[in-house]
């Protein structure tokens, strides 16, 4: 079985040179988008909706170099979630929490544009 970072890098048309850098699931709780998809290729943030996320025109990106990243951890019981605020230049946020294991692929995967935690 294909993994969702194989799913999501054979549907969307990407650039010369351009890889899927990790893939995860987003639950609506805790989100500004819903239930959804989200991607990060070397050059761009990808995400579409859960229940269309195999249709190429679902899909909406951002370009790293365009948007500041925060992140920031919160507890719920026993689980920790990490959440992070993609702001782009306009002003506009999106926000969605990660459980651990997708938090890492997604920090290692945005690597430097992280800003820093307050």
């Amino acid at each position: 079985m294909a993994s969702l970072v194989d799913k999501v890098g054979s549907l969307l048309p990407l650039e010369s040179g351009e890889r899927i850098l990790c893939a995860a699931y987003v639950p609506a709780s805790g989100t500004s988008i819903g239930s959804a998809v989200i991607a990060v290729s070397d050059r761009r943030l990808l995400f579409a909706p859960r229940s269309a996320f195999l249709s190429v025109g679902a899909w909406a990106s951002r370009q790293l170099s365009d948007v500041r990243i925060k992140s920031s951890r919160r507890r719920s019981g026993f689980t920790v979630t990490h959440r992070f605020e993609i702001v782009d230049a306009d002003g506009s946020a999106l926000v969605f929490e990660f459980e651990r294991r997708e938090a890492g692929d997604f920090r290692k995967a945005i690597g430097r544009r992280l800003a820093p935690g307050p």
